[in-house]
């Protein structure tokens, strides 16, 4: 089984730093670069079987008042999927995370993070595909309080499950309070090493991860190539015979 997460940007597209003010634009109006950004990150993960992504637009003005997970599913060939909209800006965004799947999934739980800004989330869902996964889609807050607070609340959504995967943009690198706290409540295992994820264009910091369940490995993880956020990519593989193994 195919993995990856990624934060989009909303397919604003920064691949550099004066992108922010020179696309600072793209915040706040649809335009056709993002119509080409959707479909070339829809040709990256099309080759994945469950793929989260975070800071998508679920139909703003920004994204041309069409939900950008409906753009990115048509093109890149995922049947099922699943949205948690955290975030309205008035007249211009809608933000969210989205789970994309070539199996059906069962919504478990629509979490709205603790902080003190309030617009995080975790999408929380059951793949009813070869073997039992549950999937956790997350976008973090920025502090180290907020994080430790909001990984709680994740853990919680995840001890039920026996297999299960957490992905998505923690804000935070490995060996942190916040990712080492959520092991210990979770009884999950980070990969051997975390590639750094941001800036896409030069990457210094590893804030994108994919966390398995203390029993689960993860093979092949790595950080993909393309530059169509100013976050990359990262993926992995979990052997389905790790999962029918220990399914009961």
């Amino acid at each position: 089984m195919k993995l990856l997460t990624w934060n989009i940007q909303a397919a604003i597209g920064t691949r550099r730093y004066r992108d922010y003010l020179l696309h600072a634009h793209r915040q706040m109006i649809h335009t056709p670069s993002k119509t080409l950004a959707l479909r070339a990150i829809a040709r990256e993960i099309a080759p994945f079987d469950v793929i989260c992504l975070q800071e998508i637009d679920l139909g703003g003005r920004r994204a041309g008042y069409r939900s950008q997970v409906e753009t990115i599913a048509a093109e890149s060939g995922h049947a099922h999927f699943a949205v948690q909209e955290n975030r309205i800006v008035p007249g211009i965004s809608r933000h969210g995370n989205a789970i994309l799947s070539r199996w059906p999934l069962h919504l478990v739980h629509d979490i709205k993070l603790p902080g003190r800004v309030p617009g995080r989330g975790c999408l929380i869902v059951d793949i009813d595909g070869p073997a039992a996964l549950r999937v956790a889609c997350l976008h973090l807050s920025l502090g180290a309080p907020s994080q430790l607070a909001q990984l709680a609340a994740v853990a919680d959504g995840l001890r039920a499950a026996r297999d299960w995967v957490a992905m998505g943009d923690f804000n935070c690198g490995v060996g942190s309070a916040p990712l080492d706290a959520f092991c210990t409540m979770a009884g999950g295992r980070l990969a051997p090493s975390s590639p750094d994820t941001y800036p896409s264009w030069q990457p210094r910091r590893d804030y994108d991860h994919i966390v398995s369940s203390s029993e689960l490995p993860l093979t092949h993880y790595r950080a993909e190539t393309a530059i169509l956020s100013d976050h990359l990519a990262v993926s992995a593989r979990v052997a389905v015979s790790d999962l029918s193994a220990r399914k009961e």
